[in-house]
């Protein structure tokens, strides 16, 4: 018997993230509706990406589906599991369901939380500022969120972790796929007190466009966001967009007028998408509700 739960985890192995038209019915219908309605036919199969939807669904082996689930250490999460980030909410396109692995817990503290974003090839200036940004966010019970990669994301992560503090990386790819390869242990330690966190199934690999697709996720999870480092056109840039969209607080450190790693900032700052910040105290004083301070 397929119930919601399953139904979920049936359409989140086959239809890929942030699909507008599934995003939207799932939002609206829920899963066991949408997946009896594909089963059904009650969709429009005349067009040929629907029907090929509907055969791979009749094919999926649910049970093998939890099997890669469990074999990997992680556990999947609906809407209707009581620890799913209600924040997620807030997005077009929210997710069908999650994979997490690691320490759980962390999902009940997103209401103090930053994320920390920039480039996979910054200066010594950008990895300084993100690792004590991170350090002090973390000494100040911030729950620290980035995407795991080179560059600012992974900085970000340990300065978090050196404050024994907790930290969320947002993965592109399945938790059995873990990239870069060369973060492995990064990884590793952030489940002992963090969260992996994926949209694909444990063994889907990374795909260059998932990494934008998940840099809405990162941008709604956290309580604001910080670019510290980034070119004028680049991911990061997405994700402080995809962060005022749901009108989270953004903010830019800004950087040498000469250094194409601070163009990104620069441009954010201009086009009133963020504010400057030169400090955490500057960017609490902003999310820190009234009563808090």
């Amino acid at each position: 018997m397929i119930n919601e739960e399953l139904a979920s985890l049936i359409l989140f192995a086959n239809i890929e993230p942030a699909d507008n038209f599934w995003a939207y019915e799932i939002d609206q219908r829920g899963a066991e509706d949408v997946y009896q309605r594909i089963i059904s036919g009650n969709y429009y199969l005349a067009k040929p990406e629907i029907l090929k939807l509907k055969d791979s669904i009749i094919q999926t082996d649910v049970e093998k589906l939890q099997i890669e689930i469990n074999n990997s250490g992680s556990s999947f999460i609906t809407q209707a599991s009581p620890d799913w980030p209600t924040c997620l909410a807030d997005l077009a396109k929210p997710p069908i369901g999650l994979i997490i692995k690691g320490d759980r817990r962390v999902l009940t503290d997103l209401d103090k939380s930053i994320a920390i974003v920039g480039s996979r090839e910054p200066t010594n200036y950008g990895l300084q500022l993100s690792y004590n940004l991170a350090k002090q966010s973390g000494s100040a019970g911030l729950v620290v969120i980035s995407g795991g990669a080179y560059g600012i994301d992974r900085s970000a992560h340990l300065g978090a972790l050196a404050a024994s503090g907790k930290t969320i990386s947002v993965l592109a790819g399945g938790v059995n796929r873990l990239y870069p390869a060369d973060n492995r242990k990064l990884f590793n330690e952030i489940t002992q007190s963090g969260l992996l966190i994926s949209e694909v199934m444990p063994d889907v690999s990374s795909q260059p466009y998932r990494f934008l697709i998940r840099n809405r996720l990162i941008a709604a999870l956290a309580k604001t966001t910080v670019v510290v480092e980034a070119k004028f056109i680049s991911g990061s840039i997405r994700t402080a967009r995809d962060a005022a969209e749901i009108f989270r607080p953004v903010f830019a450190i800004p950087g040498p007028v000469n250094s194409a790693l601070s163009e990104g900032c620069h441009r954010l700052i201009a086009e009133r998408v963020a504010d400057i910040a030169t400090s955490l105290d500057e960017i609490l004083e902003v999310i820190t509700p009234l009563q808090l301070r």
